[in-house]
């Protein structure tokens, strides 16, 4: 839980607007450490006050940091750490609904009282089941708020740690607690692999009629382009482009840069989107699957549309959490799907993953090799996509 004692010294009858760590949790040492050090904490605290740097009001940069528009952001992505806008929001939601109300709850007031204990105990507090109070049908209902995962904290604290890397540049402060901070076991449970429909359970099930026509593109579009939930959520007419007669699907915009790429676009696939925005009226910018109630998707459509499939690809619907099954299995599938065919390396081209910078990688350019290079790997993959998924050869 961190250190027990703090010390607050008073200078001509004022309190000083700050708290200093002893350091130890045995009461006489923390007594000693604070007569020890008076003279030597207050004569610091004092130079620092007088040396002239621009003032830093911590939850007013807590609120900023990650804020759209943001100017640090901006600095960061000089230096050569861009974010994506969807990391960027869910930076900016955990840093103002979960660690603010945690720092005004044990009230911290200034930068130089966030240490790595109160960090420790952030883990702690973040582990914990909680209990919430929420209202149905006019009634008080009590429920369980599940604690966070390890891995999902530890991510979590890396948020904070580039905050804290920036006023270090700044001079803002002297050191960034979070590098101290232990970081959590991640236990097996933990480290559950997302599951993976077996390659011959999906060929011929989009060629039949679903129950959900929503549910089916959904499904049909992540099967054959590995494109992420929040990518798919993204596309519009627009985004369907021809390059040498080849469908691609632009994503100009990705949760990471490295997801700014062209997809290969079956003809069977652009030719059910199309069909679905004509049916909703959805103009040539709107996103495609946008709903008018919602601003994303939600669980629940992908939940549905991951049970359907589920039904007929003939795979026990109640074996679905068992086998760790969830609607981004589709992407785990793609890449399973095109490694059987011996095209594992179409990752690099189509997949949207932060290729590792071995000295092979960094030298060969793949955006140098022209788009004859392009339309040769979106063909084998439409090749595969024909052989394993469709009924008959539609590339025609």
């Amino acid at each position: 839980m961190g250190f027990v004692y703090y010390v607050r010294y008073t200078k001509d009858g004022k309190l000083i607007p700050s708290r200093w760590c002893t350091h130890t949790n045995d009461k006489n040492a923390a007594d000693r450490f604070a007569e020890e050090n008076r003279d030597r904490i207050i004569a610091e605290y004092y130079d620092r006050k007088t040396v002239k740097k621009p003032t830093i009001e911590l939850y007013s940069i807590l609120k900023k940091y990650y804020a759209e528009g943001s100017p640090f952001l901006e600095v960061d992505r000089k230096r050569g750490r861009a974010l994506g806008e969807d990391a960027r929001k869910t930076y900016y939601n955990f840093i103002t609904k979960q660690f603010i109300p945690y720092l005004r709850k044990n009230k911290i007031r200034h930068i130089e009282e966030i240490d790595t204990p109160l960090l420790h105990r952030l883990q702690n507090y973040l582990l914990v089941d909680k209990k919430k109070n929420i209202i149905i049908n006019s009634k008080k209902k009590e429920i369980i708020i599940k604690g966070i995962k390890p891995q999902t904290i530890g991510h979590y604290i890396s948020y904070i740690s580039q905050i804290f890397d920036h006023l270090l540049i700044e001079g803002h402060v002297r050191t960034n607690p979070c590098k101290s901070v232990i970081p959590l076991k991640v236990s097996k449970d933990d480290q559950k692999i997302t599951g993976c429909l077996e390659i011959n359970k999906i060929k011929g099930i989009f060629n039949k009629k679903w129950k959900d026509e929503l549910s089916c593109l959904l499904s049909l579009i992540i099967y054959t382009t590995n494109m992420r939930n929040s990518e798919i959520e993204k596309i519009s007419i627009n985004d369907l482009i021809k390059v040498d007669n080849i469908r691609f699907i632009d994503i100009p915009k990705s949760k990471s840069p490295n997801g700014v790429r062209k997809v290969p676009l079956h003809p069977y696939v652009y030719n059910k989107i199309i069909a679905y925005a004509r049916k909703n009226k959805k103009g040539n910018e709107d996103y495609i699957f946008k709903l008018p109630t919602r601003k994303r998707l939600g669980s629940d459509t992908y939940t549905k549309a991951l049970t359907e499939l589920a039904v007929h690809a003939k795979h026990p619907v109640e074996k679905i959490k068992e086998d760790n099954l969830r609607f981004y299995s589709g992407r785990h599938f793609w890449k399973t799907l095109m490694n059987s065919e011996d095209l594992g390396d179409v990752e690099e081209y189509f997949m949207g993953h932060k290729i590792s910078e071995d000295v092979a990688k960094r030298y060969n350019h793949r955006d140098k090799q022209g788009r004859d290079k392009l339309i040769e790997k979106a063909k084998k993959v439409f090749e595969v996509l024909d052989k394993h998924i469709f009924l008959s050869k539609t590339t025609a």
